[in-house]
């Protein structure tokens, strides 16, 4: 399938939860399930291939019908900048390297697990993942977990 016809397809898919009432956390969870064995490469952001704040940033999207693409880093600077206290919250999880730069990204996805667009992963594609697993599979890396500030989507 193309690149564009998968696209149009997702959006279609999020245009249907919206109409149905669907809370934006579903329709964020929804995006990023989109991207399960989505193959890795470096500065994109499809469900044909993408990287991990590509990945985030087509969900988020999707979910606000607006278009941006930042780092991982800017991600986590400007966009998830709240502590989640909610589980009804659009949340990601960031590695932070030695200087405190966020280096990589996951979003949450829903029932324990974060969609994890990397090179690391052994098929080198979107994978569904535990905390657990991420914090084995990044162990040189400070972990943190954010939420989304909606209104910085919204600007």
């Amino acid at each position: 399938m193309n690149k564009n016809r998968t696209l149009v397809l997702m959006e279609s898919a999020v245009r249907r939860l919206r109409g149905s009432g669907a809370e934006e956390t579903d329709v964020f969870e929804f995006c990023l399930s989109c991207f399960e064995d989505t193959p890795y490469l470096r500065g994109k952001d499809c469900p044909e291939e993408s990287d991990c704040s590509g990945t985030v940033c087509r969900a988020l999207s999707c979910t606000y019908g607006t278009y941006m693409r930042v780092t991982a880093d800017e991600l986590y600077r400007h966009y998830f900048t709240k502590v989640p206290a909610l589980e009804d919250c659009i949340r990601a999880v960031f590695f932070l390297d030695g200087t405190g730069r966020a280096v990589h990204v996951a979003g949450y996805a829903g029932t324990g697990l974060f969609m994890n667009e990397s090179s690391c992963e052994p098929h080198k594609c979107g994978t569904f993942r535990t905390e657990i697993e991420l914090q084995k599979m990044y162990g040189s890396f400070r972990m943190e977990e954010r939420g989304l500030t909606i209104e910085a989507v919204r600007k």
